[in-house]
């Protein structure tokens, strides 16, 4: 019989999983209101040994909290109007450094940029990016903007317009996570990407697992005949990057080469350095 009555049951790990969001929401509101929030960079090297480019990584290192992972805070932020911030925020400081950083530099650099999907679809996005390299002096040919296939999933004839409109004007696209979610070979095909980086969950398993090999030579090939370029990712060791290399991977990233680094002691990185690995 129906007696109206209702039965809840209470988990302590649900309550504490939101109370953990609300906080770093509002402390995330905090750090960006103080602009106490920074980036790293993590070269990417070519074929020669030498840096090609450098990913803009965020850092959120918060007074309360400790060191918050981007995986976490990103996403809360997409939850609320917070994410357009920290976009802008990422733009206008990424670009900044980038333009000190490549006066000190012998050779051209690139600069890669990851881009959330709301703030891509923005009205003010394009006309934000361009004031960023307007006020730094940067050319639009030094960027890369990093998009996930993800991005295709709405709003489909916008994302295509924006996208054309900045490939106009010389900015590059490159698909970033490849082999995860419902990323295939046809993105490429079908989309005007300059660039493909190759998910570090499949980099990890290249030297002892046939099928990942596999997976990354059948990628570059594929891209190499679109003339795309390759980006492998979390490459840890000599053995990953001496297999990329005979697979004609064009551009490695990782730890065995370099950690993210704040723009000042990047650039006392050495390329002698890398070089020598």
């Amino acid at each position: 019989k129906d007696t109206g009555q209702w039965l809840c049951h209470y988990h302590a790990d649900i309550k504490q999983a939101y109370l953990r969001r609300l906080k770093v929401e509002e402390r995330l509101n905090m750090a960006l209101n103080e602009q106490s929030l920074s980036m790293a960079y993590q070269c990417q090297v070519n074929e020669q040994g030498k840096i090609h480019a450098m990913e803009a990584l965020i850092r959120w290192q918060d007074g309360e909290l400790g060191m918050v992972s981007p995986a976490e805070f990103i996403a809360i932020a997409e939850q609320s109007d917070l994410i357009f911030k920290i976009g802008d925020f990422v733009l206008a400081r990424s670009i900044g450094e980038f333009a000190k950083m490549h006066q000190h530099s012998d050779t051209p650099l690139e600069l890669a940029i990851n881009i959330s999907v709301m703030q891509f679809q923005s009205s003010v996005f394009i006309p934000t990016l361009l004031h960023s390299l307007e006020t730094h002096n940067v050319t639009a040919q030094s960027i890369i903007l990093e998009i996930t296939e993800s991005l295709f999933m709405d709003n489909l004839e916008h994302v295509i317009d924006t996208i054309k409109s900045l490939k106009s004007r010389g900015i590059r696209f490159s698909m970033d996570d490849f082999g995860t979610g419902y990323s295939s070979l046809s993105y490429l095909r079908e989309y005007p990407f300059d660039v493909l980086k190759i998910d570090r969950s499949f980099i990890a398993g290249i030297t002892d697992n046939k099928a990942d090999c596999n997976l990354v030579k059948a990628a570059i090939a594929m891209s190499h005949s679109l003339e795309i370029k390759v980006v492998a990712e979390g490459v840890e060791t000599k053995e990953q990057l001496d297999l990329l290399n005979e697979l004609n991977c064009d551009i490695a990233q990782g730890f065995y080469l370099s950690k993210p680094l704040p723009a000042a002691k990047l650039l006392n990185f050495s390329l002698r350095y890398l070089k020598a690995l």
